[in-house]
């Protein structure tokens, strides 16, 4: 026969309830609210494996107050951990991506030389590579060597390196730290490869929906169809204002995604910043993640399919 539990027990009990409850509410918020509102963009960010202390405490709690539920704490904490890497790991699977590969890499500003730059931008050896950032690493003398066969600009913090001709490469908006730029390329069957390359503001005081709204005015400047839309958003994967950036277009790391999916920060990449979107699915064959020696972000590789 059970006795009821001491006056110190019910205390510690009710708190660790208390506390248990309110990091499993944070997390539900930001999983059904997500960033709709400013005062809900901060739950967007906690991390499914929040669950797993919240769920600790739970069972703690429900064990000192002697409850029978207490089991349900650690199929919480369990599903934490779970749900998380669900979402982040893909595992590889297919034939090798044989299509054109593109090369995304929010680098941030060069730190000291930029030889360890250019070093990863070359070994990636990407078709097309996009590099936010990392302006100086085209003064590298190996990167100009390597680069001799390829059409290299620079739009705004971006380096571009091509091997495919650019055919156009145009700023739609640079406004309110929104930078939106128009990249198309030749690829060797003669169709273009059409893509919106996007920039999104850091400050995360900063509205979401603000942004994504100013972005839709900004868009109107786009007079094109574009293939993909390729960036660092500031927006964790599971975010509802994602999803709003242009209609008809949706991320794709979920379906062609491989490897753990992570781009920030690039030493300990929790979550996912750097997005690919599309409206047509069987245009990506798949999408990689690697890690630099240097920079702010891990890079991103897309592979677009309908093309040796």
């Amino acid at each position: 026969m059970s006795t009821a539990p001491s006056p110190s027990a019910r205390w510690a009990g009710r708190a660790a309830l208390a506390a248990g409850g309110l990091l499993c509410a944070a997390w539900v918020t930001g999983a059904v609210v997500s960033d709709r509102w400013l005062w809900t963009q901060w739950a967007a960010w906690i991390p499914a494996v929040l669950l797993l202390p919240g769920g600790l405490l739970l069972w703690l709690g429900w064990r000192l107050l002697r409850r029978r539920v207490r089991w349900l704490g650690i199929v919480i904490a369990a599903a934490g951990p779970v749900i998380y890497v669900s979402a982040l790991w893909k595992p590889a699977g297919g034939p090798p991506p044989s299509g054109t590969s593109v090369l995304h890499w929010t680098a941030g500003p060069i730190r000291g030389t930029p030889e360890p730059y250019a070093a990863f931008i070359m070994s990636q050896d990407a078709d097309v590579a996009i590099v936010e950032g990392a302006r100086r690493a085209g003064t590298d003398p190996m990167f100009r060597t390597w680069s001799a066969d390829h059409h290299v600009a620079v739009r705004g913090p971006f380096l571009i390196a091509s091997r495919l001709p650019i055919r156009t490469l145009r700023t739609i908006a640079w406004a309110e730290d929104i930078l939106l730029f128009l990249l198309v390329v030749e690829r060797p069957d003669g169709s273009p490869l059409r893509m919106l390359v996007v920039d999104l503001p850091s400050d995360p005081g900063r509205s979401r929906r603000g942004v994504i709204d100013t972005a839709h005015e900004l868009l109107g400047q786009l007079d094109e169809p574009v293939d993909l839309i390729i960036g660092d958003f500031n927006l964790t994967r599971c975010s509802s204002q994602l999803r709003r950036f242009k209609p008809g277009f949706a991320p794709m790391w979920g379906a062609h995604g491989s490897g753990w999916g992570g781009t920030y920060p690039r030493a300990f990449p929790v979550t996912r910043l750097d997005h690919v979107l599309a409206a047509d699915p069987t245009l990506i064959e798949s999408i990689s993640t690697s890690t630099p020696p240097v920079g702010r972000h891990r890079a991103q590789r897309i592979t677009v399919s309908g093309c040796p």
